[in-house]
């Protein structure tokens, strides 16, 4: 048993142990995560060097683990991940609600004119729908052309001594063996079921041509009715299944009773002293708690993240009322866009409001993903090269593509740029509308959206155009790149393996997105296009 699920099981056994693990070691190991990115930060300020320092704080963080899996014995390996695991569960377990703030803070911004909203949003779901399985296929069939080269290589190097014995050892109906254009899957048929002692389908065919199953045979010839063979064939009657009100998803009653006490309390220091920043978080708490109740059929259409921005809306709505505020004064108390990283070097900023200090966490989340890295990093390493140069291509065209459906339907220019930073991450989309001067508050709300989205329909359009989810490889990949952090959050559970790959594939692709725009001949193609 492993140090962290000991430290799992300790968790549980008590109440006390519980809010030592939650309020004590979760707050801790957040906080070493949270220095980290500090860290970095100060460094590239230091250095001079522009680049998100949650990005770059989690691949240092994953080539370190990397490094010391190989390099200490696995006990001191163990004890490492144990002090930091109770960080890391909280974070991935909570990291859609670290999204909120842009969708909150959007009834503040400048809007854009009703035409523009639509052809928004015409060119949003045409490039999602295209994106999505594109990238699939495209490192899907990538990763088989790689592969068929490399058995090339091996085939070629191998005694035709050695082949003969591997085709001696097949018996001739052992296998059935089906190509289908580039894959091959095998298929056996010849088991036997040792607990019945019943014979398989090989053995059933045989006797049959012996004449040992006379019985059968004569079953066979004795003729029916019409109506007795039509009603043997007739599939049995089956009930429609009921829906399920039940959610998979439903938090503990610990938690829910948790943040509500801290509601109820958060109200005396927002009443007394102004300090909104508890009860504002406690609110997102409690609207997210809310929509993980939603039923799980509905919530695949009707995701998390919208009926948390929903509820919060509502709440925050009752305590302007309350507070005798209007909802936009109230939304302005909120967030007041200080960034932490930004209050750290000037302390004569505004202190920073609830909606940046769940950005501060979502800083720290994104450094996490190093430790889903880590855990599949074997298989990222194996398909390395595959994965990159699909990943440098795509990310090209995947801005450009955007670019040219918003010029050819005459998007606004402004909005136009801010459509080209839809799939990066939160922190680089940032640095890619600084490079082409977009809409900030456009790109941010487009790019969350895309995460919702990719997350809602990703599954469904890859089950649609026949999409082998088994290659964990693209199956991750193009949900990463589709749609960053968010869609990586909804794979975190059914899909461990895609999760990994998902975490530095939109890792590489929002940072090549930074790349192309930082290239001036790229980013004057791209303002031209846009029609700057």
């Amino acid at each position: 048993m492993g140090s962290a699920t000991t430290l799992k099981i300790w968790r549980e056994q008590s109440l006390l142990h519980k809010l030592i693990y939650d309020w004590i070691f979760v707050p801790i190991g957040v906080a070493i995560i949270i220095g980290i990115v500090i860290a970095v930060n100060q460094l590239f300020k230091a250095i001079g060097f522009n680049f998100p320092a949650n990005v770059a704080g989690m691949l240092l963080v994953a080539i370190v683990f990397i490094i010391l899996e190989y390099t200490i014995p696995k006990y001191a390996m163990d004890k490492i991940l144990m002090c930091i695991n109770p960080a890391i569960d909280f974070l991935m377990k909570w990291m859609i609600i670290f999204f909120l703030p842009p969708l909150i803070t959007i009834v503040n911004s400048d809007l854009p004119s009703g035409s523009d909203i639509v052809k928004l949003l015409i060119v949003f779901f045409a490039g999602l729908i295209i994106f999505i399985p594109l990238v699939g296929y495209f490192i899907h069939y990538i990763t088989i052309l790689f592969q068929k080269m490399k058995k090339g290589k091996s085939n070629r190097s191998e005694s035709p001594v050695v082949e003969m014995k591997e085709k001696n050892k097949k018996g001739p109906l052992n296998m059935i063996e089906i190509a289908i254009e580039d894959e091959e899957k095998t298929m056996d048929i010849t088991s036997v079921d040792t607990h019945t002692g019943s014979t398989t389908s090989e053995h059933t065919i045989e006797n049959t041509i012996t004449g040992t199953h006379k019985n059968d045979i004569e079953t066979i010839n004795t003729p029916k009715s019409k109506e007795t063979f039509g009603k043997d064939l007739a599939p049995p009657k089956r009930e429609k299944p009921k829906f399920n009100w039940k959610s998979s998803a439903i938090p503990s009653k610990y938690s829910f009773i948790t943040y509500l006490i801290i509601y109820i309390v958060s109200w005396i220091p927002a009443a007394l002293w102004n300090v909104t920043q508890p009860l504002h978080i406690a609110t997102n708490a409690l609207s997210y708690f809310v929509g993980l109740c939603v039923p799980d059929k509905i919530r695949v259409i009707f995701h998390p993240l919208v009926s948390c921005t929903l509820l919060s809306y509502l709440l925050l709505w009752i305590e302007a009322l309350i507070f005798g505020r209007g909802f936009k004064e109230e939304i302005g108390l909120y967030s007041n866009n200080s960034k932490y990283l930004l209050y750290i070097n000037d302390t004569s900023l505004p202190f920073p409001k609830a909606g940046e200090i769940l950005f501060c966490i979502l800083d720290a989340t994104v450094v996490a993903l190093a430790f889903r890295i880590l855990e599949h990093h074997k298989l990222i390493f194996k398909h390395i090269i595959e994965l990159v140069g699909s990943i440098v291509i795509m990310s090209f065209l995947s801005m450009l593509v955007h670019t040219i459906l918003c010029r050819l339907i005459n998007t606004t220019p402004v909005y136009t740029l801010s459509m080209t930073s839809r799939s990066a991450t939160t922190p680089l989309a940032v640095q890619v509308v600084d490079y082409l001067g977009s809409d900030m508050a456009i790109a941010i709300l487009i790019v969350v959206f895309t995460g919702v989205f990719t997350d809602i329909i990703g599954l469904p359009l890859l089950k649609l155009v026949r999409f082998p989810l088994k290659d964990t490889l693209a199956h991750g990949a193009c949900m990463g790149c589709a749609g960053h952090a968010v869609a990586t959050a909804g794979l975190i559970k059914d899909f461990p393996s895609s999760s990994a790959v998902s975490s530095i594939s939109f890792v590489l692709f929002s940072t090549l997105c930074v790349v192309w725009c930082a290239i001036p001949p790229v980013a004057s193609l791209f303002r031209s296009i846009a029609g700057i």
